[in-house]
């Protein structure tokens, strides 16, 4: 019995060392073109992120889990405006994980999602906005 305990937990604990991969579906609000947002997701509070837009402009970026604690003391000490662009319509959203991608043309984005399990991670489902530099939003579903 307790071999087959171990041989249970073996398999599990490899699959959340591993995590998954994915994809993400966006819709831009400005003009309604649809994107994918691409995954590696670790499983260890971490994701590699890489979507295209319809300019072409390529990026790429990490998830992590969003500190709260961090969050509300860094909002208190600076401005919410950012050098690479004003993200506004992120910083609102009551996500429980965060996102920067940068483009290969100077553009970056900034993401916060609403993963349902956290432990499982992005295939787990959920909701998410992201906002690049220049103001355009993303409502992504996933």
């Amino acid at each position: 019995m307790k071999n087959l305990k171990v041989f249970g937990i073996l398999p599990l604990l490899f699959a959340m060392m591993v995590g998954c991969s994915g994809q993400m579906e966006g819709v831009v609000r400005r003009d309604a073109n649809r994107i994918a947002i691409a995954y590696s997701d670790s499983r260890l509070a971490s994701a590699e992120l890489m979507t295209v837009l319809a300019d072409g402009e390529q990026f790429r970026g990490k998830s992590a889990r969003l500190d709260r604690t961090q969050e509300v003391m860094k909002a208190a000490s600076t401005p919410s405006y950012d050098n690479t662009g004003n993200f506004e319509a992120v910083q609102g959203f009551p996500g429980n994980s965060k996102a920067t991608l940068s483009g290969n043309r100077g553009n970056v984005i900034q993401c916060r999602f609403k993963i349902a399990d956290t432990i499982i991670g992005f295939s787990s489902g959920g909701t998410g906005i992201c906002q690049v530099s220049d103001g355009r939003v993303i409502d992504v579903f996933f």
